[in-house]
């Protein structure tokens, strides 16, 4: 009789922890920039999902004659549709799938699976943010320029759009980051008050805004072409869907949905066995989609220079 041993690091569960885990860290800003509409529920490509932002409102004068006289609730509707089934896949060989130790496969293969996933949803993030989409520019200059006062500026841009202060932030190329870590009014610890500017390269808040660097804006495409290197938003101006696909229900193999707590984030992890092959697959795959959402409350950061 023969025995079969499951190396446990292939284990579909162990998959969908050790992956969770690479990607909370990189994904929680995420809600800064986007609302952000993720959910487990099943869902199929082409289906379309309703969100909605709120319109502006203006204060009245209070009349006697004529009392309190209400304004219609005015909201705007954001259509999404699920557009991309999305996935990333790995394969094994029967070797590989029964010699590689846990540590490996953490180090080696969840960290980029994660990279994938995380960049696919920035990557929705930043397509459509071009001048059609979105009219002001919070900074149009040279990238010798962009600095501690520039920030300050975007700042006051946001302010004249009359978006809220909190919740603040700006996702910034690595040419426009760098920028700000070589401003000498930034990295002084009697200036920022935090001497992790030099020491582990991170710049924190400037001026009400939260500063995250990405390395993935676009190579190509609109955005491209019009010089994209940074969006300063208050978190409205795209809106992303995710969901998860039907859970297949023959052929084999396994398949469990994986939630991030903090985001909501979901998708779905599959292996299984490719007898013709001889590979083991695993698998996370989602549905998204995108849509600009309100477009007062995004401004791009763009380098003339």
């Amino acid at each position: 009789m023969s025995q079969n041993i499951i190396n446990p690091g292939l284990a579909p569960q162990f998959v969908a922890a050790e992956t969770l885990r690479t990607l909370v860290p990189v994904l929680s800003p995420i809600k800064s920039f986007a609302v952000t509409d993720f959910s487990a529920y099943v869902a199929e490509k082409g289906q379309t999902v309703n969100t909605r932002f709120a319109g502006k409102s203006t204060a009245s004068t209070f009349d006697p004659a004529n009392g309190f006289v209400a304004e219609d609730a005015v909201s705007n509707t954001v259509a999404v549709t699920l557009a991309d089934h999305r996935y990333v896949m790995k394969s094994f060989t029967d070797l590989e799938a029964a010699t590689i130790s846990v540590e490996m496969l953490r180090r080696v293969f969840i960290a980029p699976v994660s990279n994938a996933v995380v960049k696919s949803i920035y990557d929705d993030v930043l397509a459509g943010v071009t001048t059609a989409n979105y009219a002001t520019a919070a900074y149009s200059g040279a990238k010798a320029s962009f600095n501690r006062v520039a920030v300050a500026n975007v700042a006051t841009s946001l302010t004249k759009a009359n978006l809220p202060f909190d919740g603040r932030a700006a996702l910034l190329s690595p040419d426009a980051f760098g920028q700000l870590l070589q401003d000498a009014s930034v990295a002084q610890y009697l200036s920022i008050g935090d001497t992790s500017v030099i020491r582990d390269g991170k710049v924190g808040r400037l001026h009400g805004i939260d500063i995250y660097e990405y390395n993935g804006f676009p190579t190509s495409g609109d955005a491209y072409t019009e010089k994209l290197q940074g969006i300063a938003t208050s978190g409205q101006g795209v809106v992303i869907v995710t969901r998860t696909p039907v859970a297949p229900t023959t052929g084999g193999g396994e398949a469990l949905t994986v939630e991030d707590p903090d985001s909501k984030f979901a998708f779905q992890m599959r292996q299984w066995y490719d007898w013709t092959r001889g590979r083991t697959n695993i698998s996370a795959t989602w549905i998204t989609g995108h849509s600009v959402g309100n477009p007062d409350a995004l401004q791009r950061i763009a380098f003339t220079s």
